[in-house]
């Protein structure tokens, strides 16, 4: 984190790694993920933790997946930001084809 920004302290921004203004010459990665960890899940559900954020029973159906987590690299240009390699498959349908 830069001077200019601070670390949030609201659920699911409280883990962003990257806080601070982009500068031309930066390369940086892009890594929206998801990972369903049975045990903290289930010490949540039981104090009710997270309810505004989070559904337990649609997340129950997927405890057994662990998890996902998609990277795409950017180059940060004085024309704006570069996708460096091929774009990775973001919908449902095209993420499922690949695997």
């Amino acid at each position: 984190y830069g001077k200019e920004l601070s670390r949030s302290t609201t659920f699911g921004f409280n883990a962003l790694r990257l806080g601070r203004t982009l500068q031309e010459g930066f390369v940086l990665t892009i890594e929206p993920g998801i990972y369903f960890i049975p045990e903290l899940l289930e010490q949540w559900k039981a104090k009710k933790q997270n309810e505004s954020f989070l559904n337990y029973a649609t997340i129950e159906k997927y405890l057994d997946f662990g998890g996902i987590r998609l990277e795409n690299d950017y180059f940060m240009s004085s024309e704006g930001a570069k996708l460096l390699g091929k774009p990775l498959p973001v919908e449902i349908e095209d993420v499922e084809n690949v695997r």
